[in-house]
């Protein structure tokens, strides 16, 4: 790889504008960390009235030391992202060391992305737990000392294991303890993502559809309601919120096709650990949900989209 010193960013996110949601907050911890990246809406003011594709080829393919690459199913669909890929995978060819970084959404395949490259899923890891991966990286690709990442099985995540010269020796797993405070801000920053989630699914609803009409109501900064409408007729809605006196790291939702009663829930979701990361356990009220509940103890992302898919089941049945 090229001198470090060249390099204007740490990391360059390349990923379709229907992921924003999920870009944003990946960004957001990055910055968190002091890493350095590309990140459109950080660059708004230096990117307005210059040529995007020679400014977006030279960023994505000289002056990023890393592309992080958010694959999902939109991703091989849209014009820019096609410009950022092949300029990545320009560079990728000219140098010796690995560039292009996979996260995956989903399992939409990428040319070029093959299916041995190492990737992170963020259906099966947390977002913070691939920062840290990638901050870790980075300090190696510096030569900075820190602690050796969790795992280097890239596919799965699950076995610890050092390197050495016998190659990667498995260690045992150390269960972690969570704290209250850990938890209780987890939830917060649950509930935030699938705040914004929401915002942008309702958005992009409207417009795939002009038959369809949506509201989103921020009640409190912990509380908010979406509504659909289908030709000016209110088909679906719910309500979303964290927390009481007696329980702070729970997200609660309640679903209606009329009037929705705030004592009412029907699916709750606790701040729970497997011993390795934080994840939502998806609870439902019997007999309540036409949406099957793929993965019980959820990313922020897998907890966002069940909701969202309950929300939208009232308009398909």
């Amino acid at each position: 790889m090229a001198n470090n010193d060249q390099f204007e960013y740490d990391v360059a996110l390349s990923f379709a504008g229907e992921d924003r949601t999920i870009v944003e907050e990946f960004a957001t911890l990055l910055k968190s960390k002091n890493i350095k990246v590309f990140y459109d809406e950080y660059e708004a003011a230096d990117l307005w009235g210059k040529d995007l594709i020679d400014h977006l080829v030279n960023i994505y393919s000289r002056k990023a030391r890393y592309c992080v690459m958010f694959i999902s199913q939109y991703y091989p669909l849209k014009k820019w992202t096609k410009v950022e890929r092949r300029a990545a995978q320009e560079r990728a060819f000219r140098d010796a060391d690995e560039y292009i970084l996979p996260v995956r959404l989903d399992d939409t395949q990428v040319p070029g992305i093959t299916e041995t490259t190492g990737y992170r899923d963020l259906r099966q890891h947390s977002m913070e737990s691939i920062v840290n991966l990638l901050e870790q990286k980075l300090m190696r690709t510096k030569g900075q000392s820190g602690p050796l990442p969790k795992s280097h099985d890239l596919r799965s995540g699950n076995v610890p294991s050092a390197s050495t010269l016998f190659g990667d020796i498995p260690l045992p797993k150390q269960k972690k303890t969570f704290t209250q405070f850990e938890k209780d801000r987890f939830a917060k920053e649950a509930f935030n993502y699938i705040k914004k989630y929401f915002q942008q699914a309702l958005q992009d609803t409207e417009t795939h559809d002009p038959n369809l009409q949506t509201e989103f109501d921020e009640i409190t900064n912990l509380r908010f309601k979406s509504k659909i409408y289908v030709q000016g007729d209110l088909k679906a809605q719910c309500s979303i919120w964290l927390g009481d006196n007696l329980i702070s790291n729970t997200i609660y939702y309640n679903e209606g096709t009329r009037g929705l009663d705030d004592s009412s829930i029907n699916t709750y979701l606790p701040v729970v650990d497997n011993g390795e990361e934080l994840r939502l356990h998806i609870q439902d009220f019997a007999s309540t949900s036409r949406v099957q509940i793929e993965e019980e103890k959820a990313t922020k992302q897998q907890a966002a989209e069940y909701l969202w898919r309950r929300l939208i089941s009232h308009l398909e049945h």
